[in-house]
């Protein structure tokens, strides 16, 4: 017997995210997995070819990646962590504090990109980003329009997102028991093409280093390895990386 379709509940991304937060790390979220495995073979050769003085973490989140970038950056870096979500912000500064002490510096920055798209002086010139499962919660004009305001000439960023393949039947969010009944909480999304991306990047100057990297589940066994909840997507793309460099004119 098939089960019953969810109603969804849309509500603004902010609210969805703070009510997300105690649960985001630990709910078996098969794209995350991906984002993780993505992130840990691309951005760790970065940082040493490129390694920058100042890093925005541009939707930190939980601390997923400020966590590794913290652990991984030289001493004398700064890292501006940036987020919409009060409560996502929370469990990070939580992770962070569980760190052994480093000569990091951390500035925490709670903006919202869709509310004001000026970016807030604590995260301009910068001199690389790290932006990860954010994308599909922002136009793409207002997004690359503060990452140019961000990111200084010559710089970098590491970009990741649903795949408009999955995006088709799929969108972030999570499931919460109402009653009797399940709802799945969603904020705003939107399904992006890897081409419009492209060229919304282009049109602000960002030039794609390398190839769009893409993951999927690729059959059974690898269903396995990832989990209960990836046998549904096996044979489909779910997650795009991909790396552009701030050409100096």
């Amino acid at each position: 017997m098939s089960q019953p379709i969810r109603p969804i509940r849309r509500i603004p991304t902010a609210d969805a995210y703070n009510q997300w937060a105690d649960v985001y790390d630990h709910d078996g979220n098969i794209l995350q997995l991906h984002d993780d495995e993505a992130f840990d073979a691309t951005v760790p050769g970065l940082l040493s070819t490129r390694s920058p003085s100042r890093i925005l973490d541009l939707g930190c989140g939980t601390g997923r990646n400020t966590t590794k970038l913290y652990r991984s950056l030289p001493e004398a870096t700064e890292i501006v962590a940036m987020d919409v979500s009060e409560g996502m912000m929370s469990k990070a500064k939580a992770r962070i504090a569980a760190e052994p002490q480093r000569d990091v510096k951390i500035t925490w920055v709670l903006h919202n990109i869709d509310a004001d798209s000026l970016i807030p002086q604590q995260a301009r010139g910068v001199d690389a980003i790290v932006c990860t499962l954010v994308l599909e919660h922002l136009q793409l004009d207002v997004f690359f329009g503060a990452v140019k305001e961000a990111l200084e000439k010559g710089g970098w960023m590491y970009l990741t997102n649903m795949h408009p393949e999955q995006g088709l039947s799929s969108r972030a969010g999570f499931v919460v028991k109402e009653g009797d009944q399940e709802v799945k909480i969603q904020g705003v999304s939107y399904n992006h093409s890897i081409e419009s991306i492209l060229q919304a990047a282009g049109e602000v100057g960002l030039r794609l280093l390398g190839e769009v990297e893409e993951r999927g589940v690729d059959d059974a066994e690898h269903a396995q390895q990832l989990g209960k909840r990836a046998d549904k997507w096996i044979g489909v793309r779910m997650h795009a990386a991909m790396t552009f460099c701030l050409d100096l004119d």
